[in-house]
């Protein structure tokens, strides 16, 4: 399995799939620049390449990057599924995706999720040479040879699993039953990745995109980390199928933690064609500060965290999902790096002075790039549904960073 962070406009595991006329001409969002010699990504420092995990790397397609259903994958944009990626033909250095920021963007994407780890896609125009490293590998080889149906229904899959409606770099993981993905197996992440968000199946290539998406158990945790489009609205991108209970064939498997682990290995979309490529997306409970939804007096960064907190700062996590059930939520984690102690972070519910749900107490962590977690325990009677977190500092200055944040 292959754990990706989500910013296509929009690990581990991973299923695949690609359509043609899919790329608009919107401004992107704030993801990586485009570089010489590099377009590549933030790779989690808490992830990596392992028999038991897979690939953590950060996604970052959004659709207001250039993904939309008027346009796709096709010659228009200089790209052959006939040739290979590499050649002149496969994907052109004279036209199309290379000219543009936008569109290196997406052959960006294209590379990362056709190529495995280890491989590079290079090319040079007349703006400069690129480079775009691979990363997933659902279709290596593509690299030097054509790209059949198959191959573009896994490069489409995996291009929509990071599709995330405002280019917010998220930690997914993805399953599939292709190899270079794997279905969850019994070192299989279901602890750090427990929330079964969605699948999606279909094809980017062609005249007309098909991108269909389903309902996982959890997809309600989805917008609590910030990821959006598989099954909210507001992307234009997929069309919903429903729970992929009821669209798709899935498999279990029992993880380390003790839960059922669903993954799809096929699905039907409202014709009834069966897409045999799917990829089934997870997401973690912890939220990544750095993608706050509003903040006072800190600094956020490309490292998911909030830096530079003094007392009197906060910062706000909007739909986060307390569930169905009053009182559910019973601890509160953050992961945090300080060089002082005895400052407090206090979660507040839907403003700064809300109810108290709990609080931790800082420790130094004897450097700014040492983080660890610290608890508390959450009082959450009475309390359902979505709403909004505010996490606010007590104590003097330099109170440290948060890297993450949890309640459960």
């Amino acid at each position: 399995m292959t754990r990706i962070a989500s910013t296509l406009s929009r690990p581990a595991r991973l299923a695949l799939v690609l359509a043609i006329p899919l790329f608009g001409c919107e401004a992107m969002d704030a993801g990586p620049a485009d570089v010489s010699q590099a377009e590549g990504e933030a790779t989690e420092a808490d992830n990596g390449l392992s028999a038991s995990n897979g690939l953590s790397t950060s996604n970052g397609l959004s659709t207001s990057n250039g993904l939309s259903t008027s346009n796709g994958l096709s010659t228009s944009n200089g790209l052959s599924t006939s040739n290979g990626l590499s050649t002149s033909n496969g994907l052109s250095t004279s036209n199309g995706l290379m000219m543009s920021a936008n569109g290196r963007h997406i052959a960006k994407y294209i590379a990362k999720c056709a190529l495995g780890s280890g491989m590079t896609l290079t090319k040079t125009t007349s703006d400069g040479t690129f480079s775009f490293p691979g990363a997933v590998g659902v279709a290596q080889g593509w690299y030097g040879n054509s790209c059949d149906a198959a191959c573009q229904e896994k490069i489409s899959a995996c291009m929509m699993a990071l599709i995330n409606r405002d280019g917010r770099h998220v930690a997914v993981e993805m399953v599939s039953a292709d190899p270079a993905l794997g279905m969850i197996g019994p070192t299989g992440d279901d602890v750090n990745f427990p929330n079964q968000e969605g699948a999606v199946f279909g094809s980017l290539f062609g005249a007309t995109v098909q991108a269909f998406s389903c309902t996982g158990t959890e997809s309600n945790k989805g917008p609590q980390v910030k990821r959006y489009c598989m099954n909210d609205a507001g992307c234009g991108i997929f069309t919903k199928v429903g729970s992929c209970a009821s669209a798709c064939t899935q498999t279990f498997t029992t993880g380390p933690g003790g839960k059922k682990v669903y993954s799809a290995t096929s699905c039907k979309d409202p014709s009834g064609k069966i897409w045999s490529h799917p990829i089934t997306t997870f997401v973690r409970n912890r939220m990544e500060a750095g993608n706050n939804d509003g903040s006072q007096g800190t600094l956020s960064n490309a490292s998911f965290s909030v830096n530079f907190l003094d007392g009197g700062d906060w910062f706000r996590m909007n739909d986060v999902q307390f569930g169905a059930v009053a009182g559910a939520i019973k601890t509160l984690e953050i992961t945090a790096s300080s060089t002082t102690s005895g400052n407090i972070v206090e979660a507040r519910l839907d403003s700064v002075t809300g109810p108290l749900l709990g609080s931790i107490t800082t420790a130094s962590t004897g450097a700014d790039n040492i983080f660890a977690v610290r608890r508390g325990a959450v009082d959450s009677r009475g309390i359902t549904g979505r709403h909004s977190v505010f996490f606010t500092v007590k104590g003097g200055i330099d109170a440290g960073n948060i890297s993450f944040v949890e309640l459960k």
